[in-house]
């Protein structure tokens, strides 16, 4: 071919997810939902490609009108979840999605279960995210784990007083911050209760 009839090639860049999943109205709302301290926006969170990020922004839309919105965006940072994202994003964006859903467990039927899956990941990093804590961290504490924590309530909203108890007692020995020594005695009671009947 001729040079002079060659096309030259166009590079074209493909719309971020940003900008092709998200109406021009819901990025709108997205920013002004979003009012961290400092000077980023909810693009930006979105762009990073980090999970955690997205679990934060999404912890903004906190209107019942606005869950849509948390949903089309956990979806998203769900694609996102690989074995290169470290623990501790992890280990945040899974009690970030769960507290998101739970919120919602009395508005949407599928709320509920995924919150419970989301608490269930959490938990299945937890030894790894107490390791980074106390050795790459150097924390002195290990802070309370909200996956133990909403799991054990929601188990024994279902009356499975032992798996409560149980989730209690890893949680505990795993070194997780939270009152575990009082709510283990509670459904020791509550158990107790249940088995002289």
């Amino acid at each position: 071919m001729l040079p002079f009839l060659t096309r030259k090639k166009t590079t074209t860049t493909a719309p971020s997810w940003w900008q092709s999943a998200l109406s021009s109205e819901e990025r709108e709302t997205n920013e002004s939902a979003f009012q961290p301290l400092g000077n980023i926006s909810a693009e930006v969170l979105v762009a990073s490609g980090n999970p955690s990020a997205i679990g934060d922004l999404v912890g903004h839309l906190k209107k019942e009108a606005l869950r849509h919105l948390g949903y089309k965006l956990l979806g998203h940072a769900d694609t996102l979840v690989t074995e290169e994202v470290s623990v501790l994003n992890l280990h945040f964006y899974w009690a970030a999605r769960g507290g998101f859903y739970y919120r919602w467990r009395d508005h949407d039927d599928f709320a509920l279960e995924e919150a419970v899956q989301s608490f269930q990941r959490q938990i299945g990093l937890a030894e790894n995210a107490v390791r980074v804590f106390k050795k790459e961290k150097e924390w002195d504490f290990i802070p309370a784990h909200a996956g133990y924590r909403q799991l054990r309530i929601i188990e024994e909203k279902r009356g499975n007083l032992t798996l409560a108890r149980a989730l209690c007692e890893q949680a505990k020995s795993q070194g997780w911050a939270d009152d575990w020594d009082k709510n283990i005695a509670r459904l020791n009671k509550k158990i107790a209760k249940q088995t002289a009947i």
